[in-house]
């Protein structure tokens, strides 16, 4: 069972929870509604610092096998945007979650997220990419945000609501190459290219700006939270220095 996260703070997670309502056949299942493999659990407080939620759905499904937040985006630049990513702190955790701690990832499902978000959004004027690891909560399973944005707009704008609505009730585990990236910027442009292009699904992401600030042991937990990892993708010159630990992991290595 994949459970789906609403925080009632959140305007877009309301909208996409209210989306996804209007598909399917609900029923009430514990604290939460279930219609098929999915289910909607609401919060009440920010998800961001809701750690441990895991814990409590785990009463209300036979098998938990991937949360995933519905969430808002918001960015200085204000483009419209629909995105998916891990979550975990390469450094301080800021924003909810562990100091240098990663939650494993959902890399195949993730990957069937962000194509389901770029088919959806073909008649909308929506970028779809990834986005690298970054912010909380921390649990135990695997685990990712799909987001709205990125202003208030786009939180309210229904119909980039069902897109993802629609992506969430067509997840799936698919049978894809899953990697780990190292580079390039916040938005993952090399990677969601590779993503969509050449069916690599990606768990955890390390840009750039991270890259100078981590050792190797936290590039081994990267590896560690990206469940059937066999791959990792060089882009720009940063991570070369941590292509030693992933050669030691037995991943193919390859510089984009």
């Amino acid at each position: 069972m994949i459970a789906v996260v609403v925080c009632r703070e959140d305007t877009a997670s309301v909208n996409i929870g209210r989306a996804l309502m209007e598909r399917g056949s609900w029923q009430p299942y514990g604290d939460g509604l279930r219609c098929g493999d999915l289910l909607l659990y609401h919060i009440d407080d920010m998800h961001l610092y809701h750690d441990g939620i895991d814990g409590e759905l785990s009463g209300h499904a036979e098998q938990l096998d991937a949360v995933v937040f519905a969430s808002r985006h918001r960015s200085r630049s204000g483009r419209k945007t629909l995105s998916v990513h891990p979550i975990g702190n390469y450094r301080g955790a800021d924003y909810g979650g562990r100091d240098e701690t990663l939650v494993s990832a959902a890399p195949e499902r993730m990957h069937s997220a962000l194509q389901g978000l770029y088919d959806g959004a073909a008649v909308l004027d929506y970028d779809v990419c990834y986005e690298v690891t970054h912010h909380g909560p921390f649990l135990s399973t695997p685990t990712f945000f799909i987001e709205a944005g990125s202003t208030e707009r786009e939180w309210r704008d229904m119909e980039a609501c069902r897109v993802i609505a629609d992506a969430l009730r067509s997840l799936n585990k698919e049978r894809v190459v899953t990697a780990i990236g190292l580079g390039g910027g916040h938005y993952a442009p090399r990677f969601t290219d590779l993503a969509l292009d050449d069916d690599v699904a990606f768990g955890h992401m390390i840009p750039d700006y991270q890259l100078p600030h981590i050792d190797a042991g936290m590039v081994q937990a990267a590896v560690d939270a990206s469940p059937g990892a066999t791959m990792a993708f060089l882009h720009g010159e940063k991570g070369e220095r941590f292509r030693p630990v992933l050669e030691d992991n037995g991943l193919d290595v390859v510089s984009v």
